[in-house]
């Protein structure tokens, strides 16, 4: 397993907080800087203003309250048990058990180590914040309350409401974690909507009267502080959806209206009209698409119509569609730190399905947990440019075959934030098992190994004279950035072919420039292939990231198997790198690498598909002229490859 790495001394760490900002203010256009300028001087005068324009509370009335027990009722059982386990100071973190004191909970503590939240900017503290916020979201009070009401446990109820009042008064605005940015005080906002009705008979009025000015409080702290310019990207939609909820329990139909338009303009701007979304970050689709059911789920609730929320979320679930494998999931590219607007099923690992199917039934007008979303049948393969995915298909053996190529930007907007230097990356799974993996995330933490994860490096592509596609600025800051293109592509019944191109390596003294070409040789060889072509001879390195215990010749316990051959010569070599499954944990697995060098490279991968077990490694030649590549494949059965590179289409037979 992997550990943080040393932490800086503090000379280090305030240099490197300097440059962060430096980088940070040069990603700025001159209207933030002066609307940024503004928000700091003005935050405050705005919250006065809304404290005087503030509404009655109703919790939403009786009809919220309804709403939120029929969502209940419809998986009774589960809520119940994970109730009863949260009631006890039991809560989960991206898997990981955490027992926190019910009632009293150390609101500063790292749930997963014995360190407090450092005094003043979060930013120099070298352990990752995001264990300390999501314990300030509150989504554990969700299923607590639900499942309260369901059992008549007042009890339960009575734990949440004195966790609730321990929050308040142990957590003032100041340089708390609670109170780090709107977007988390807008996914507490959220919490506290879908719980505090079902737990305020356990509060006495001035309990009540306490917990009602700490959310009208933490509303108006959101109002003020929105993400906008470089910052508005999931963020913004979560913001929204917390001053939707502040809007439906404090009687504001005027409001709820102005904010669910903002919402409509904002999910436009973030997602293309395809359904996919802008961060190039599967994570954070499924999270935006959580925020959409959310909001929407609290339309329903209090009978305000979806408008164009409606039209969005079902492109997103065609999206989904489209792009997902046999469990359901979409391709793990890009961030995933497992975010979620709501964690209903609070103790079992973040499902693509059950997240659809929730969305689904909202659009639907059905209860909430009618099911999960389940594809009809196996997809066609596709080219979804806008969003840029090609997701080839296919089947051997009776499984389902994916090769996902990445020929998307790098992300949204002047940040990129979430995107990975992942250009031209080709992922396989067979069956929903994964052959020619992506790294993961790991972490947000520089210390415990965030840029080793987004770096060109961590993926499926070429890496040229040792350098990133795309130059990291800071952990949610990219430099300069690429432009891909998609040259030519070919869909038929038994070959699949896509080329790309991308120019992230115009900038090195090389002037490097890496085409791709995926050809898929129904229904058990995929055949990629790689040129860098360039000004002076620069050194190029072809990377496989393989599952845990995977080696070239078995992949995905046997289902699949690769050679490479390359003009220059290659060799490859084993080497471990990082791999997280899941956000906040990590270990070793092993990447092949191939290293050439030259200004005309070409390199040849075939991968051999079919049945656990019973895949031979591939044989192959491949010669290159300098203008065309022929690959000639022997095993697992004869073919020819011809690239021409700058032609429409490729010459294929066998």
């Amino acid at each position: 397993m992997f550990s943080a790495a040393p932490v800086a001394g503090t000379g280090a760490a305030e240099g490197s907080q300097l440059r962060w900002y430096a980088a940070r203010l040069r990603a700025m256009s001159a209207p933030e800087l002066a609307w940024r300028l503004n928000t700091g001087l003005g935050s405050g005068l705005r919250e006065r203003r809304a404290r005087r324009g503030s509404h009655p509370f109703t919790w939403g009335g009786a009809m919220w309250a309804s709403s939120l027990l029929d969502v209940a009722t419809a998986s009774a059982a589960e809520f119940e048990v994970a109730a009863e386990r949260i009631a006890s100071g039991g809560i989960e973190l991206w898997g990981t058990p955490v027992l926190i004191p019910p009632t009293q909970p150390n609101w500063r503590r790292h749930p997963f180590v014995a360190e407090i939240w450092p005094r003043g900017s979060w930013r120099k503290w070298a352990r990752d914040p995001k264990p300390v916020w999501e314990l300030h979201r509150h989504q554990h009070l969700v299923p607590l309350a639900m499942g309260a009401a369901l059992a008549g446990r007042a009890d339960w109820a009575r734990t949440g409401v004195l966790q609730l009042l321990a929050w308040v008064e142990r957590c003032p605005r100041g340089t708390h974690p609670g109170w780090s940015s709107a977007y988390e005080v807008a996914n507490r906002l959220v919490s506290w909507t879908w719980a505090l009705p079902l737990l305020a008979d356990q509060a006495t009025s001035a309990e009540l009267a306490r917990l009602e000015e700490s959310f009208a409080a933490q509303a108006r702290f959101v109002a003020a502080r929105p993400s906008r310019y470089s910052s508005a990207n999931n963020h913004r939609l979560a913001e929204l959806t917390g001053l939707l909820a502040a809007t439906l329990v404090q009687d504001d139909p005027p409001g709820w209206r102005k904010a669910w338009r903002q919402l409509e303009i904002e999910t436009a701007r973030q997602t293309y009209s395809d359904g996919g979304s802008r961060e190039q970050a599967a994570g954070y689709f499924l999270y935006v698409l959580e925020i959409l059911t959310a909001a929407s789920q609290m339309a329903r609730g209090c009978a305000q119509p979806l408008g164009a929320i409606d039209e969005r979320l079902r492109s997103m679930l065609e999206w989904l569609e489209h792009v997902a494998g046999e469990d359901g999931e979409p391709p793990p590219l890009g961030d995933d730190a497992e975010d979620r607007m709501l964690r209903l099923d609070y103790f079992q690992a973040r499902s693509a399905p059950a997240i659809a199917g929730r969305a689904r039934s909202v659009l639907d007008d059905r209860p909430l947990f009618s099911g999960a979303f389940r594809r009809e049948s196996r997809q066609a393969s596709r080219i979804l440019r806008e969003s840029g995915l090609a997701v080839i298909r296919g089947e051997v053996d009776g499984e389902g075959v994916r090769v996902v190529f990445d020929i998307g930007e790098l992300g949204f907007g002047r940040l990129a934030a979430h995107g990975h230097a992942d250009a031209l990356s080709v992922l396989i799974d067979v069956g929903g098992v994964s052959l020619l993996r992506d790294s993961g995330t790991g972490s947000y933490a520089r210390a415990e190994g965030r840029d080793e994860f987004r770096v060109t490096a961590a993926h499926n592509t070429v890496v040229v004279d040792g350098a990133s596609q795309a130059r990291a600025l800071g952990p949610h800051l990219w430099g300069q950035r690429y432009r891909v293109d998609c040259e030519s592509s070919a869909m038929t019944p038994t070959i699949d072919y896509v080329r790309a191109s991308h120019d992230g390596y115009r900038a090195l003294p090389a002037g490097a420039h890496h085409t791709r070409s995926v050809v898929y040789l129904k229904p058990d060889i995929v055949v990629v292939l790689d040129r860098v072509r360039s000004r002076q001879e620069c050194d190029c390195l072809l990377s496989w990231h393989l599952a845990p215990g995977d080696t070239p010749s078995s992949l995905g316990g046997g289902r699949g198997a690769l050679a490479v051959a390359a003009v220059p010569a290659a060799a490859g070599t084993a080497a471990g790198a990082r791999f997280s499954r899941r956000y906040a944990s990590q270990c070793t697995a092993p990447v092949w690498r191939w290293p050439a060098r030259g200004q005309d490279v070409v390199m040849a991968t075939v991968v051999a598909l079919g049945a656990a077990g019973s895949v031979v490694p591939p044989r192959m030649q491949l010669t290159h002229d300098g203008a065309t590549t022929v690959v000639r494949v022997d095993l697992p059965r004869p073919a020819l490859v011809v690239e021409r590179w700058h032609g429409e289409s490729i010459e294929v037979t066998g």
